[in-house]
């Protein structure tokens, strides 16, 4: 949240100073804040619900010459699944009305995952205990509504469907270690892949356009 704030604040002051360019031949830019509402969000055994995520995202676009709009993108939260979401957004604009854009898209992230029932704290690993490699992939087809209500402002809102894989470990076997604080030890893991459907969410923000 603090995060969050002093990047709004950043955001009130670059929009107090940014200028209006009107050139044909100029490339929309736009830094944009975003909340983002997750009802479920799952990565196999791990789960999250009623979940909140926070991102910040450049977007880069010539609608005078081409429809396709170019982004990057930074999200923190998701729970108890994900600490940390990083990637590369691709959107196309198929309909334009006044100042109102409608578009499709693609994200696609790289996504810190949690690992799942993990005590290693106070008893060490247990039987069951999901270990994820650090990054997992995540893909998410989004429709995304803006309206440009000013020449350096704009509010989207934005749905998707999250689809994360990665690979994962299964603690299968442990044995005691003697260690009154971490009582055991794995001594055998399965490994796999896979791929999860992980949820919907639901998007709000708002955008700074430099030209």
């Amino acid at each position: 949240m603090r995060l969050l704030l002093i990047l709004s604040l950043c955001l009130i002051w670059t929009t107090s100073q940014a200028q209006t360019v009107d050139s044909d031949d100029s490339i929309d830019s736009k830094v944009g804040l975003q909340s983002i509402y997750l009802p479920h969000f799952n990565v196999q055994e791990a789960s999250a619900s009623n979940t909140q995520a926070y991102g910040v995202r450049w977007m880069l676009s010539d609608y005078k010459n081409i429809p396709w709009e170019l982004g990057f993108q930074v999200y923190s939260g998701f729970g108890d699944v994900s600490r940390l979401s990083l990637g590369l957004k691709l959107s196309y604009r198929f309909a334009e009305l006044q100042n109102f854009d409608f578009k499709v898209g693609l994200d696609l992230n790289r996504i810190d995952l949690k690992n799942y029932k993990a005590n290693r704290e106070e008893l060490g690993p247990q039987l069951g205990d999901v270990s994820f490699s650090v990054w997992g992939t995540g893909f998410k087809p989004y429709l995304e509504w803006e309206w440009t209500f000013s020449s350096f402002s704009s509010i989207f809102l934005q749905a998707g469907y999250h689809i994360i894989n990665g690979e994962k470990s299964v603690v299968t076997a442990v044995e005691p270690t003697g260690d009154p604080i971490a009582q055991y030890r794995v001594t055998e893991r399965e490994e796999s892949f896979f791929y999860s459907a992980s949820g919907y969410d639901l998007s709000v923000g708002i955008s700074v356009i430099f030209m």
